[in-house]
């Protein structure tokens, strides 16, 4: 591999407007003394809620770490800062997040100087990866019809997972679910349902959802109490009538494995732009594995984001799906349009994991910057 080093690091909060609305998004952009740029992304859940933030941690904490180093210096670098300020700044959340947008630009940068994509780096064992169908739109937003017409392009394209939300008013997001449910047995009885509570409920309220998805022949209930909750993550897996999956939250695979055994989850979620990066994705994939959960990547960020859960996807073997928000289809395009990433590249409910160099895409840099000049305003 050709030596590089590192010659700038810039942080870019960034804000786009997407089908479903106006989103913050962060990224960063590493460039070398001969000129190769490698480009990272955070998500927290849904782009990213807080990127100013993210951007004083980097330009503060992590840029000095890995800044005038070799490429895989600077991977080292990062990973003792990590360790070095674990007990000061934290390891979860904003820590984890803005040391995975650095990370994924590292990993981007290395492939580029070796010639390899990232999957292939790892170990790549798959050349497309099945989709599920992330809807952002809350059951209870609109009757089941509607829903059914949200979903039908990607329907057209084989997916047959989809990942629906519960809302507050959860007895009116069950009333459409059912509603749904036979909508969606009428084209395909095998079209499998997933539910998304984001966080929102009690102990209580989540068992009683639970139950009630049992009927529906649900694939799994996500995140229904907060999931640094193990305890009553628990008792809602024991009175679960359907598997209970975790994971976008998960800061490390150390984590994962405490959820996994404390709680009994049996469906886990990683996403390599909100846990610490492509290695800690690729690690927390192949534990959950390990431990024979069902792993399946989550998605709701940008084509930097998708891409890297791409290729940590492709690099594990039984990881099968990953998410793919369909909603933000327009900005998949808009800022990686040959990547690849558009809802018309989805053939038999798969999609194409890339195969140049680093992450495999391209990024629109004039797009970047219109979309930090927009943050800005």
């Amino acid at each position: 591999m050709t030596t590089v080093r590192i010659t700038s690091l810039t942080s870019l909060p960034l804000r786009m407007t997407t089908d479903y609305s106006s989103m913050s998004y962060f990224v960063v952009r590493i460039e070398t003394d001969n000129g190769l740029v490698g480009w990272g992304e955070s998500c927290d859940c849904f782009g990213i809620s807080h990127p100013s933030i993210l951007r004083a941690i980097v330009d503060e904490i992590y840029a000095p770490a890995v800044l005038g180093k070799e490429v895989g210096e600077a991977v080292s670098a990062l990973d003792e800062m990590h360790w070095a300020t674990r007990r000061t700044l934290g390891d979860q959340f904003s820590a984890a997040q803005s040391r995975s947008a650095i990370d994924i630009a590292l990993r981007d940068l290395e492939g580029r100087a070796r010639g390899l994509s990232i999957s292939e780096m790892l170990g790549r064992v798959k050349d497309s990866v099945r989709v599920y169908a992330g809807n952002s739109h809350f059951l209870d937003s609109r009757e089941a019809k509607d829903h059914l017409s949200l979903l039908s392009p990607l329907l057209a394209r084989g997916v047959s997972i989809v990942k629906m939300r519960i809302g507050a008013d959860w007895r009116n997001s069950l009333r459409v679910l059912r509603e749904l449910r036979r909508e969606l047995d009428r084209i395909d009885e095998t079209i499998e349902i997933t539910v998304d509570g984001s966080e929102l409920f009690t102990v209580a309220e989540s068992i009683e959802i639970a139950a009630r998805l049992g009927d529906l022949r649900v694939g799994w209930f996500e995140e229904p109490v907060q999931s640094y909750r193990l305890g009553a993550i628990a008792q809602v897996v024991r009175s679960s009538p359907v598997p209970v999956a975790y994971g976008e939250h998960f800061f490390g695979a150390e984590y994962a494995l405490d959820a996994m055994d404390l709680t009994g989850i049996s469906v886990v979620q990683p996403d390599a732009s909100i846990c610490g990066g492509i290695a800690e994705a690729h690690l927390l994939a192949r534990t959950a594995r390990l431990k024979g959960a069902r792993v399946v990547m989550h998605l709701h960020g940008g084509p930097i984001s998708f891409a890297a859960n791409l290729h940590v996807a492709a690099s594990v073997s039984g990881v099968e799906v990953i998410e793919y928000p369909f909603h933000l289809s327009p900005v998949m395009n808009r800022v990686a349009s040959e990547a690849g990433f558009g809802i018309d590249a989805i053939v038999d409910g798969r999609i194409a994991v890339p195969s140049g160099p680093g992450l495999g895409i391209e990024v629109d840099e004039s797009v970047i910057e219109e979309a930090h000049r927009a943050w800005q305003v």
